[in-house]
């Protein structure tokens, strides 16, 4: 480049964009059961805040090198992060659910821009021998974002209004576009333009958010149904369509010759999964401690709090052990704790106390310090040098769809089992059931002496069981979504231990 760059500026300006953004996407998640009673949603809907994010995101990767390269770095940057800001400003004003969901879908298509960018930025700015240590420190933005973002959240909706969520990374947003005016580097005047596989784009795209939406209004409206067949089918043409034109076309988005090498494709098997379980795990269980246990959106936060700091321990040591084991080793072992946190998770309900909430929310966070750097060494180690620099873009594309998907099909999960169970207690709830009479009958009375009527007691009585039993039922429902997280990373352990072999 004509003139040096500051490489420390530049770490320290991509870090501020990337944890402002990753908190961006985490502190939604606390305001989830705000945002449903808002609007009057349930959870069939209420999970496009978050699915809607990531699903832009993985638009944004695939946008992420044409953008580069015909317009530079600083632009790019800038312009993101300038969008993603006037987006919270939507958000936070939006008179619709409508509207919270199209900024939440601008927001992710910027981050999925910004953070591919910020890696990249980083990595070339140093030399190779300082590589190494940019990329820890920059790693940690993985961690720390995650770690703040739902205490933040917490923070603003018990103390000030859910929507502003949407705008309290915004300061920090325009310090980094302020810092990137000065630090990021521009466009080359050796830099080749190149043209946008607009065809492919559309076509990958199209499948994506006609999956989501055709597994979404299956479930809701039935699996039989005229648009929801046409929605799967035509995904399925899609995205068909989108392999045979990545294979034969120039400028592809995506580099299917990497999936010629069986490491690669296990190294993506795994970022799917973990991509589902993780995003999964951290849009449920604000969601579940809120509803079920009844705290406050602050607890929420705090009580994901040890989960995060655990991580940041574990991230380095980590990184370190990847080098020294063969990568599948510790991504096995991630998976493993990972399940073992879901399987237990399984077990809490009402009665499940903070302190052994957060203590579990930490163990499945261990299993994440270890995956994430094992999964970006072994996809990048497993294909030539020639293709290292489509691999980490293409395993992360994976793994966004992977959080879409899993975050979708968990909602979905959740909000049939929620009505199967709700349906179950309710058929149980007759005048032949002793324990059931007995109850309106105590309950009743104790009303009555704290001064209401025998009519008003037996109505009451009869509402608060109501109440009590839906409850009962979204418990159940939350505990079969953390089963089915657990089924997928025993399924991610599978495949890890089958398909990845020592070479």
């Amino acid at each position: 480049m004509s003139q040096p760059i500051n490489q420390l500026g530049v770490l320290i300006t991509c870090m501020i964009a990337t944890v402002a953004m990753i908190m961006s996407s985490t502190m939604a998640n606390v305001a989830i059961p705000n945002i449903m009673g808002a609007f009057g949603i349930g959870q069939d809907q209420a999970h496009w805040v978050s699915t809607g994010f990531y699903s832009a995101m993985t638009a944004g990767l695939l946008l992420n090198g044409w953008l580069i390269t015909n317009f530079g770095p600083r632009n790019v940057f800038i312009t993101a992060l300038t969008v993603f800001s006037f987006a919270g400003l939507i958000g936070q004003y939006a008179p619709t659910f409508e509207g919270v969901v199209l900024a939440r879908v601008a927001q992710g298509l910027c981050a999925g821009i910004v953070q591919p960018l910020s890696l990249t930025t980083v990595f070339l700015a140093y030399p190779p021998e300082r590589r190494g240590q940019a990329m820890g420190w920059f790693g940690l933005t993985a961690v720390f974002g995650p770690t703040i973002g739902p205490v933040l959240g917490g923070f603003i909706v018990d103390f000030a209004q859910w929507r502003f969520v949407f705008v309290a990374a915004v300061p920090m947003l325009m310090v980094g576009a302020i810092m990137a005016w000065v630090f990021v580097p521009g466009r080359t005047a050796k830099t080749s333009r190149s043209p946008l596989n607009i065809g492919s784009f559309f076509m990958i795209i199209g499948a994506f958010m006609l999956f989501l939406n055709g597994i979404s209004y299956g479930q809701r409206d039935g699996w039989d149904t005229d648009p929801v067949f046409f929605m799967l089918f035509t995904s399925v043409i899609l995205f068909v369509l989108f392999l045979v034109r990545e294979n034969r076309g120039r400028d592809s988005l995506l580099q299917l010759g990497l999936f010629r090498y069986k490491a690669y494709i296990a190294s993506a098997l795994v970022a799917f999964i973990f991509g589902a379980g993780m995003f999964g795990s951290l849009y449920i269980i604000p969601v579940m401690v809120q509803t079920v246990q009844g705290v406050t959106a602050l607890e929420a936060g705090l009580m994901l709090l040890p989960g995060g700091l655990v991580s940041l321990l574990v991230f380095p040591f980590a990184g370190r052990l990847s080098t020294i084991v063969h990568p599948s080793y510790t991504m096995t072992a991630g998976l493993a704790i990972f399940a073992i946190s879901c399987w237990l998770l399984g077990g809490t309900g009402i009665l499940t106390n903070f302190w052994m909430m957060a203590f579990l929310i930490a163990l499945g966070r261990i299993g994440l310090g270890l995956v994430i750097p094992s999964l970006n060494l072994s996809a990048m180690s497993s294909v030539p040098n020639d293709l290292i620099p489509f691999a980490a873009g293409t395993v992360n594309f994976i793994r966004f769809t992977g959080a879409s998907i899993g975050i979708n099909t968990l909602a979905i999960i959740i909000d049939s089992r929620m009505i199967k169970y709700g349906t179950s207690l309710l058929e149980t709830q007759t005048f032949n059931n002793s324990i059931t009479q007995e109850f309106l009958s105590n309950m009743s009375e104790r009303l009555v002496y704290s001064g209401l009527t025998n009519l008003e007691g037996v109505i009451v009585s009869k509402a608060y069981l109501k109440n009590l039993l839906l409850l009962k039922a979204q418990e159940s429902a939350f505990q079969d979504g953390y089963i089915a997280l657990l089924m997928l990373f025993i399924l991610g352990m599978v495949a890890t231990t089958i398909v990845f072999r020592k070479n």
